[in-house]
């Protein structure tokens, strides 16, 4: 399954650690910096997965948005209209930290027939565009609560001074529905 990454220079820390947890869920992965990561187009057995952030120099992108198979959104910029409507994953718990079950999702998103889907919390239906992972609470279609999409779904962590100990949450931002485990 062979895999190009393609990101920023800014993303580098990141897009290494993208680049190990999709190494781990069987992926043969060439991190590429762009712009080198446009020359020679891709080999149609290999998918090209795209590192996107704030980094990204919109006038300059539009090179590097051809052939792209799954995004992978660093932080809360929207997609260009391009990409917009190709399914991708959100990595909601912060910069640098892949679980290995979105790297398996994203290997899943570029290889549909080769990988088993993992369970994904929520409703997931072919309308689905984005997959949330917020880390040990789990990847996430939609609210399942509300099935509002997974971007209305925002990381949070909390202390509880009660019982002294730190939460990672992941709350609803239509209808305040929450889910949490201990750090």
């Amino acid at each position: 399954m062979h895999t190009r990454l393609t990101y920023q220079r800014q993303d580098e820390r990141a897009a290494f650690a993208l680049a190990d947890a999709l190494g781990r869920a069987g992926a043969d992965v060439v991190p590429a910096v762009w712009p080198a990561a446009a020359d020679g187009a891709p080999d149609p057995e290999t998918v090209v997965v795209l590192l996107w952030s704030a980094a990204w120099d919109r006038t300059a992108m539009e090179p590097a948005l051809l052939g792209v198979h799954v995004p992978v959104r660093l932080d809360d910029t929207p997609l260009p209209p391009a990409l917009a409507g190709l399914r991708h994953v959100r990595l909601a718990q912060g910069w640098g930290r892949v679980s290995d079950e979105a790297a398996a999702m994203i290997v899943r998103l570029g290889f549909p027939a080769l990988v088993p889907a993992r369970p994904v919390r929520g409703t997931p239906t072919e309308q689905t565009v984005a997959i949330s992972d917020f880390g040990p609470l789990g990847l996430f279609a939609s609210c399942p609560r509300c099935g509002g999409s997974s971007e209305r779904l925002r990381p949070y962590v909390t202390v509880d001074h009660q019982y002294d100990r730190a939460l990672r949450l992941v709350i609803c931002g239509a209808c305040n529905w929450q889910d949490g485990c201990e750090l």
